[in-house]
């Protein structure tokens, strides 16, 4: 069974991948309006959030972010030298 190590930052993420020798991540990204439950109410909210997920020796090292800018968070992995494989995970 894979174990998962979870990562708060994109610099942190990075920087263990570096130094681990993984090049490859995959960088799976949502990005629109869903309903989401506040309080008492549905409400139709932007959702903008990526999940960088690399995997190494049965150890799957995730980082979860919510930002607004994927694109440039995407081009900065690429600059790195990370092999990126960008997927959507939006609903619709």
């Amino acid at each position: 069974m894979a174990n998962e190590k979870i990562f708060e930052t994109a610099d942190e993420f990075t920087d263990f991948l570096k130094n681990a020798g993984i090049e490859k991540i995959s960088f799976s990204e949502v990005c629109e309006r869903r309903a989401v439950q506040t309080k008492d109410m549905l409400e139709v909210v932007m959702v903008k959030k990526v999940d960088l997920l690399a995997y190494k020796n049965a150890v799957i090292y995730k980082c979860t972010l919510i930002t607004d800018e994927l694109d440039e968070l995407y081009e900065s992995l690429n600059t790195q030298g990370f092999e990126v494989n960008r997927k959507s995970r939006n609903i619709t």
